[in-house]
């Protein structure tokens, strides 16, 4: 099974003037550095941190999925994969957070605050950037425990091989409990 890798963050209208190119730079060396290890990118597939995560991706011909909403042909250019669903507003946090193995977080607004909130009630591992709002989500939930899978990374390489490993790691985990799963019913239903 493939292992896929989400982004999230600020759409370019709402990103900062002073970091702006800071942040479309570091999001397109993770978009490369996850292609070229054969993860399928997963995003929303807007502008700003994803459409630069997908470009870099796409320069090594990596895959690109996005959650555009309703209307096929929404997504920016990069996109090879568009999952549309009737919910208009915020598609990523539904369709696109709980198809993530890992997600490597950049500072956003709303949309972001959501997609972190379904990741962290569904103990996605999430990997912040220090300096880029790495203490959101202590800042965000009171339930915060010290055991959650966040990891905060010195800079944009060691994010993506963070995001990496642990997503590989969680996928491992979750494939081999679905196996058990499985396992358990059919032995049941003989």
């Amino acid at each position: 099974m493939n292992l896929q890798i989400g982004i999230i963050g600020a759409e370019e209208k709402n990103m900062p003037e002073k970091d702006k190119e800071r942040l479309l730079g570091m999001a397109e060396q993770i978009g490369k550095i996850i292609a070229k290890n054969n993860a399928i990118l997963i995003t929303g597939g807007c502008s700003g941190i994803v459409e630069a995560a997908c470009r870099g991706a796409k320069k090594v011909n990596g895959i690109t999925v996005g959650t555009p909403g309703r209307k096929r042909g929404t997504s920016i250019s990069n996109i090879d994969i568009e999952i549309c669903t009737p919910i208009g507003v915020g598609d990523y946090v539904f369709a696109g957070v709980l198809s993530c193995d890992s997600i490597i977080v950049f500072p956003g607004d709303a949309g972001t605050i959501a997609e972190l909130a379904i990741a962290y009630r569904n103990k996605k591992p999430l990997v912040f950037i220090n300096g880029f709002g790495e203490n959101t989500l202590k800042d965000l939930f009171n339930s915060f425990k010290s055991d959650y899978p966040l990891y905060i990374a010195k800079d944009a390489e060691e994010a993506a091989k963070i995001a990496l490993k642990v997503g590989r790691e969680q996928l491992d985990k979750e494939t081999l409990l679905n196996k058990k799963e499985l396992s358990k019913t059919l032995k049941e239903e003989k």
